[in-house]
């Protein structure tokens, strides 16, 4: 269908329950296999880094206000709605804005073929999911846990991107040194992403 009629979006939104949950699953059991694209290949959704960006949003609004109430009790309980259009802009941003970058990257330099910008934008958006338990565990008033939530859910999360993004990158024509440098990049900017988090919400 055409690109501004409500059909051509649908395609990208035709997917059921079980296979959400068998994706979602994938990020939490087996984030080292990198074989995510392959299994979504010819049918990315677009359904979770929408709905799923959203659900974090809300999460880490409602978490960062709850986790410094369980911190200050004595000064009662506040909610800040800024916090809600921040953890939007950096959550969408990020999953939609930076994977744009890194597919054009991938795409146009590397010369990676058979990549669609909405199989990384997919992939993004299903990586972030990871992010959700810390919302809920980062409300301890302990502030070592905190640290140990945040920084476990993110090695999860940046194992689950990397292994993908290498295995694609691998079979560009840049050689093993643009490879590796790029994965690290990946790691490195989804680290920066989970740290930003944690500094502003938690």
């Amino acid at each position: 269908g055409w690109i501004f009629s409500v059909s051509y979006y649908q395609q990208f939104f035709d997917v059921d329950t079980e296979e959400v949950t068998k994706r979602v699953s994938s990020v939490f059991t087996s984030p080292h296999k990198g074989t995510f694209l392959d299994d979504v290949a010819g049918n990315p959704d677009l359904y979770v880094p929408i709905w799923g960006s959203a659900t974090l949003v809300f999460f880490t609004a409602l978490g960062s206000a709850w986790g410094k109430f369980n911190m200050r009790k004595s000064e009662g309980w506040s909610f800040d709605a800024k916090s809600v259009s921040l953890s939007a802009a950096l959550i969408y941003g990020y999953v939609f804005l930076f994977s744009l970058i890194v597919h054009m990257t991938l795409t146009c330099y590397a010369r990676v073929d058979n990549l669609r910008v909405t199989d990384v934008w997919c992939l993004y958006g299903y990586s972030i999911l990871a992010f959700i338990p810390v919302c809920i565990l980062a409300t301890v008033p302990v502030e070592l846990f905190r640290w140990l939530f945040t920084g476990a859910c993110a090695a999860l999360s940046t194992l689950f991107l990397m292994s993908n993004v290498r295995k694609r990158v691998l079979s560009s024509s840049k050689g093993t040194t643009f490879a590796v440098s790029f994965v690290s990049f990946i790691g490195a900017a989804h680290f920066a992403f989970a740290l930003i988090l944690k500094l502003f919400f938690f």
